[in-house]
């Protein structure tokens, strides 16, 4: 399935070779233009669970890889022959598309015993974040008041 790119995405799409920064506003089409020039690797060769995507959300993460798998099998159903494509909708589940929390998390938990600490720690969820930052500000302020 042919999509018309503008000439910036294009070669945002068959960069290779270096770090490459996209930015650019809401609804521009960055998402797209990662699964394109993610579709292109794996119409190269490489394999999708040798990715490496990392995201700050985890809503952002599962739209990644919904829509890579989605072009997956885009690409099966044109082609539904194609043993690679076929891998590469197997292999789509090992792909490491994750957000920046658990991508670090996972990095710890695999040198926990290097850094000090369990491997079987967890991630605050941000409620519990919000509360323990206002108890330990409260706290601060208690021992402080007394100084004036």
């Amino acid at each position: 399935m042919a999509m018309d790119f503008t000439p910036m995405q294009q070669a945002a799409i068959n960069h290779r070779g270096s770090a490459l920064l996209i930015s650019a506003g809401a609804g521009s089409g960055k998402t797209r233009v990662l699964i394109e020039r993610l579709m292109s690797l794996i119409e190269q060769g490489t394999d999708v669970d040798r990715f490496l995507v990392i995201t700050y959300t985890r809503a952002a993460s599962a739209e990644l890889r919904s829509r890579l798998s989605s072009a997956i099998s885009q690409r099966l159903t044109e082609n539904p022959a194609d043993r690679r494509m076929r891998r590469q909708s197997a292999l789509i589940y090992r792909a490491r598309i994750n957000t920046i929390h658990s991508f670090c998390s996972d990095i710890i938990r695999e040198s926990a015993h290097a850094v000090g600490v369990r491997p079987d720690f967890r991630q605050m969820e941000e409620s519990e974040a919000a509360a323990l930052l206002r108890e330990t500000l409260d706290e601060l302020l208690e021992s402080k008041y007394p100084e004036g």
